[in-house]
């Protein structure tokens, strides 16, 4: 299952939805159901989607945008506060980001 999720980031990935009979990993999804290093599903989501978008914008020429869509993220907010979430979670508060809305304005 952990490695259908890496390798489709930017699918539905609820457990709802990949416990649905026909998903290919719908064997593998139960509560409780913990990932690489011991976390739940959702986090182990949650880390793989940041994984593969960090590498997709250091290795590649593609914009923030499709970044985040080809990572499963809705928009690049999304995207931008997923980040946010997982480097204070580290330890490492990044300074203060204005939001797309903020730099639009």
């Amino acid at each position: 299952m952990q490695r259908w999720i890496a390798e489709h980031p930017a699918a539905d990935l609820s457990v709802e939805t990949l416990g649905e009979p026909g998903q290919p990993v719908a064997a593998a999804v139960r509560p409780g159901l913990r990932g690489r290093g011991g976390h739940a599903a959702g986090r182990y989501v949650d880390q793989v989607r940041l994984e593969a978008a960090r590498r997709r914008l250091e290795d590649t020429a593609d914009g923030v945008e499709q970044t985040a869509r080809s990572c499963g993220y809705g928009t690049p907010e999304a995207m931008r506060r997923a980040f946010v979430r997982a480097l204070a979670s580290a330890g490492r508060v990044p300074p203060p980001v204005p939001s797309a809305a903020t730099i639009q304005n």
